[in-house]
Order: structure tokens, then C-alpha cells, then sequence
């Protein structure tokens, strides 16, 4: 293992696990070290070879980490997690970094890392942080892990840290997925506005319940999606009525709708003028 580091620490706090214990190798999760560490400006840890996962949770200041020819700014709330046989650098960023840190191994260990840092994501903000931090405090509540109940206690809180992340992503990952079907929606719309579009066929060409669907355009948006696509209708027909001599039938045939006296009305609903008026100022 190369290790290589700079221990400038205003005060810390460790519990290193008995790694003897015979229970360790029946683990899935096996807590290596646990500690908590006040770091002045000039600590760093530079390391490669050691066989375990390590995962840093900042509470304040701002760290740095050089990993995988990246570099990475560790905020207050941010994880930091990282394979310890791969080389990285991590260090204090500024003043001062105060962070806990969970080393741990085990035949899960690579499938939960690999999990979470999907897409290279090796420093990312937790949401909830009340929930996180209470779950955190599980594993500092140890003096001392000797026995193998305590063992136990600590794999079951890594897990639960764990689990609280994938779920936290999962509905990340699930909102952004909703994000961009709303975004593609509202790019339908701009693109065939001209056409008969209904709620219905709107609603059929992204998967979604009609119900469902008006509360992720509105949430997203601000409209519904009938009053997004009149809204683009006005707007197109505005720019039509400065830019062109097409009468206000054509215009209104243009812009989507069939019947001009609709247009019109819904003309004047938006703008609070005529078509014949607006053209006009």
C-alpha cells in the first residue's frame, strides 16, 4: 500500500474495529474504521492499494478530492466515496474541513460502491440530511467494536446508510426521467402546435395518464398543457400579425386553430385586444 499524508487535525475522534473478530469474513458489510476529523488548512491523505471502501460525509468547511483524473470540490453535505485500492487524493480546501468517515469492506461492498457512484458520481449532496445524519449517529454511538453484536450493529447502520442513498437516487434519477419527458412534451407541443392536438394524444405519446400528466406539465411548466399550447398559438400569431399581411383567418388557420372565431376569443382572453387591434399598435 503507498499511503502519504499530512495529519493537521485541531482534534479527532476514531474507533477501529477488531478486525480478528471471527465473525468478520460472514459479513456482507464489514466496518474497517470509524472516526471524526477537525482538519486545519494543511491536511491531506494521498493513498493507492488498500483494500477497502471509504466513505466521507462533510459537515463543515470544503475539502478537495483528485480521483480518476478528476478533481472534486467536497461541500457541507456532500458524500465523498471512493475506492481505496485506486489512487486518490483528498485534502482540506481552504481553512478548515470537519468531516466523518466510514472505512468498510465485504462482499457487498463493491456492488453497493458501484451502485451509488453510477456515472462517476464519487462526491454528490444528500438530500435528506436529517434522516442521513441520524443514521450516521447510529455508527458513532460505538466506544468500542469487540463483540460480535456490535459487529452486527455497524454492518446493519453501513447498510442502512446505503440503502437511504440508493433510494435518494432512485427518486433522483426518477424525477429527472419525469423532467425530461415534460421537457420532450413541451418540444411536441412547439413542434406540431399547428395540428389538432388533444390532451388525450398528448398524454398517449408519452406514456402517461391524462391526470398524471397535466400535474408534471403544470409542476414543471406553469401551465397545463392546453393552456401551454394556446399560449404558443398567441405568441406565434402575434409574431405573424407585426411580421405579415396575412389576413386574420389565415393567421388563425396557421396557428392551429379551425375556427376563427375561437381564435379570436382565445386571442382576446391572452392579450386583451383583437387580432384586427393588436396589428394595429
Amino acid at each position: 500500500m503507498y499511503l502519504k499524508y499530512n495529519v493537521d487535525l485541531e482534534n479527532q475522534r476514531g474507533v477501529f474495529p477488531a478486525t480478528g473478530s471471527d465473525i468478520v469474513p460472514f459479513l456482507s458489510i464489514s466496518v474497517t474504521a470509524i472516526g471524526e476529523f477537525w482538519c486545519r488548512k494543511n491536511y491531506s491523505t494521498e493513498r493507492s492499494g488498500m483494500e477497502s471502501y471509504l466513505l466521507i460525509y462533510t459537515i463543515s468547511g470544503e475539502g478537495r478530492l483528485e480521483y480518476r483524473g478528476k478533481t472534486f470540490s467536497i461541500k457541507p453535505c456532500d458524500i465523498m466515496l471512493i475506492d481505496c485500492n485506486e489512487w486518490q487524493h483528498y485534502y482540506t480546501y481552504g481553512e478548515k474541513w470537519h468531516f466523518r468517515f466510514v472505512h468498510f469492506s465485504g462482499c457487498a461492498a463493491k456492488y453497493l460502491y458501484e451502485n451509488v457512484t453510477a456515472e462517476e458520481n464519487f462526491v454528490f449532496p444528500v438530500g435528506n440530511t436529517v434522516t442521513f445524519g441520524g443514521i450516521m449517529n447510529q455508527l458513532f454511538s460505538f466506544s468500542s467494536v469487540t463483540l460480535p453484536e456490535e459487529f452486527l450493529r455497524c454492518s446493519e447502520a453501513v447498510c442502512a446508510m446505503f440503502a437511504f442513498l440508493m433510494e435518494e437516487r432512485r427518486e433522483k434519477n426518477s424525477y429527472k426521467k419525469r423532467q425530461s419527458q415534460i421537457m420532450a412534451a413541451k418540444n411536441y407541443i412547439e413542434a406540431h402546435y399547428t395540428e389538432n392536438l388533444s390532451l388525450d394524444k398528448l398524454s398517449e405519446e408519452f406514456f402517461l395518464s391524462k391526470y398524471h400528466f397535466i400535474r408534471l406539465f403544470r409542476r414543471q411548466t406553469g401551465f397545463s398543457p392546453n393552456a401551454y399550447l394556446r399560449a404558443y398559438r398567441i405568441t406565434k400569431a402575434q409574431n405573424l400579425l407585426k411580421t405579415t399581411d396575412l389576413s386574420v383567418e389565415e393567421i388563425a388557420f396557421r396557428v392551429g386553430y379551425d375556427d376563427v372565431s375561437a381564435f379570436i376569443r382565445a386571442f382576446g382572453k391572452s392579450t386583451g385586444l383583437t387580432p384586427s387591434k393588436f396589428r394595429l399598435l
